[in-house]
């Protein structure tokens, strides 16, 4: 889902998406000409690899987001405001903010039951 930044206001737009068994819904609300703010939360379970096994396992997620979003190049030199997308098409994708968010929440380490018990008898 694509959200033009022209369309949203200092009042809140809510938006609520469904992708491959996750929910991610919040809003969006204009800051300033070129920076939006997104509060959301990603809700639902996702697959991944045991990192130690390499068995499939089911991840519950409940993942606050919160992003600036900015259309076009931004440049922070105090370094304020944190975690900064840039889009560069006039519009928010908000399926491109989902994949990302739940691809770094991936990149972390997550054991199946099995191997977090060999964890614990060590």
């Amino acid at each position: 889902m694509k959200v033009p930044f022209a369309k949203i206001s200092t009042n809140t737009l809510d938006f609520d998406i469904e992708k491959d068994g996750l929910k991610f819904h919040g809003i969006l609300k204009r800051k300033t000409n070129t920076l939006v703010l997104c509060n959301a939360k990603i809700l639902g379970t996702t697959t991944h690899i045991c990192d130690r096994c390499g068995i499939d396992i089911r991840l519950t997620l409940s993942e606050n987001v919160d992003l600036m979003l900015s259309d076009g190049v931004y440049k922070d030199c105090e370094n304020e405001l944190g975690d900064v997308i840039e889009f560069f098409d006039g519009c928010i994708d908000l399926n491109e903010i989902l994949i990302s968010e739940v691809e770094a929440y991936n990149s972390d380490y997550f054991y199946c039951d099995s191997c977090k018990d060999i964890d614990k008898n060590l």
